[in-house]
């Protein structure tokens, strides 16, 4: 059934034609977008391991992709289609897939990075409406989303993983004020923080029911996970390569020991790689889940060491990251460098991997879990810095 779908989707209609809304829309249509969602939604209720038949295809073919709008192609078409209302995934999945309408994530907060179940941002219910005051930070491509998935606070009597509620926050509602964060590496400010100040959502925009937040963030968090570590496999290593192919001349000795490392990458590279494939082999119907979060930790601790590599057969003009005033202007060009400095945010963001080693531990081999004193007491009561 895949592949007859994806001839059909081939032939009628134009996978090099910019721009790329209606090709993806119309691989929507097909059920071609999340192979494992329910029919009708993007999806043929198939097992979320032939996923890689249908995108392996469509790259070979030159197609575009909807991957610039991750979090809304990860987490909120997961969230949505596992918990959303049949009005909800008419509304949003196909318009978040075709890259229509960009997502951005509103969880992280100054004092709820990696314990998120603490955040504060509260909702208060009145009427058919949800008013939400609160912060967060680090939030990717707030500046150009139109929607967001949101964690806010509805009941602070409770623990904290038990009082939260997961909504769709309009990013053009009066008191969404989004204000860009410049990063190290001079990119154009992709992370932002964001202040809500009584901000007014109807209720039509809760996903799920109320108090049911964090296993619905969960759901989301899983597919971003699995998502990261599909996007961080092979490009790195292509990046190393061509330094490689470019490197500066060196003693016979130093190219001996930058070349094992080379290799040595290389081969993470693949055994990942046919790791990531397996782990999707053994996805199901419902799609991601706590395996993510071994190709997450394995890719970007990879990227990271790939991209250290690239600098160091550099030499010195590995040191050089381009001028400041280009960096400020955004006008900079991509280097190794630059992609160095980036990488050292690739383990910690889509939840820590000291974290993600946690859910390694406790929820794929069953050890015992950490010991977490405020699990059981109300989130109003637990002391906050």
């Amino acid at each position: 059934m895949v592949e007859a779908r994806i001839e059909e989707l081939l032939a009628t209609h134009d996978p090099t034609a910019r721009p790329g809304h209606a090709f993806l829309g119309a691989q929507y249509d097909a059920g071609l977008a999340w192979v494992h969602f329910a029919p009708g939604y993007g999806g043929l209720g198939l097992s979320a391991g032939l996923q890689h038949l249908v995108d392996e295809r469509l790259e070979a073919a030159g197609a575009p992709t909807a991957w610039n709008n991750f979090i809304g192609i990860a987490q909120s078409a997961a969230a949505i289609h596992a918990f959303g209302t049949e009005d909800q995934k008419r509304r949003f999945l196909r318009p978040a897939f075709a890259n229509e309408e960009i997502w951005c994530q509103l969880f992280s907060e100054p004092g709820a990075g990696s314990d998120l179940a603490g955040l504060a941002t509260a909702a208060q219910r009145d009427g058919d409406v949800w008013v939400v005051n609160g912060q967060k930070v680090w939030t990717s491509y707030a500046r150009h989303a139109r929607w967001a998935i949101l964690l806010a606070r509805t009941d602070p009597d409770v623990p904290k993983h038990r009082g939260l509620t997961f909504f769709i926050c309009d990013m053009e509602a009066d008191g969404v004020d989004v204000r860009p964060l410049r990063q190290a590496d001079g990119t154009d400010a992709h992370f932002n923080e964001v202040f809500l100040t009584d901000v007014h959502l109807p209720d039509t925009l809760r996903v799920g029911e109320v108090g049911q937040g964090w296993a619905i963030s969960v759901v989301g968090l899983s597919a971003e996970r699995d998502g990261q570590g599909a996007s961080h496999r092979t490009t790195p290593v292509d990046d190393l390569l061509a330094v490689w192919a470019a490197r500066p001349e060196r003693s016979p000795a130093e190219q001996a020991v930058l070349r094992d490392r080379v290799a040595r990458l290389w081969i993470r590279s693949a055994a990942l790689d046919a790791m990531t494939q397996r782990m999707k082999e053994i996805q199901d119907r419902d799609g991601p889940k706590n395996e993510g979060a071994v190709t997450k930790i394995a890719s970007t601790e990879l990227a990271q060491a790939v991209h250290e590599l690239s600098v160091d057969i550099l030499g010195p003009e590995g040191a050089l990251g381009g001028e400041y005033a280009t960096m400020l202007a955004g006008t900079h060009v991509d280097s190794p460098q630059l992609r160095f400095i980036r990488s050292r945010a690739m383990s910690i963001e889509g939840g820590s991997n000291q974290i993600l080693r946690n859910i390694v531990g406790e929820r794929i081999l069953g050890l015992p879990g950490d010991v977490r004193v405020d699990k059981s007491i109300p989130w109003r009561e637990v002391p906050r810095s």
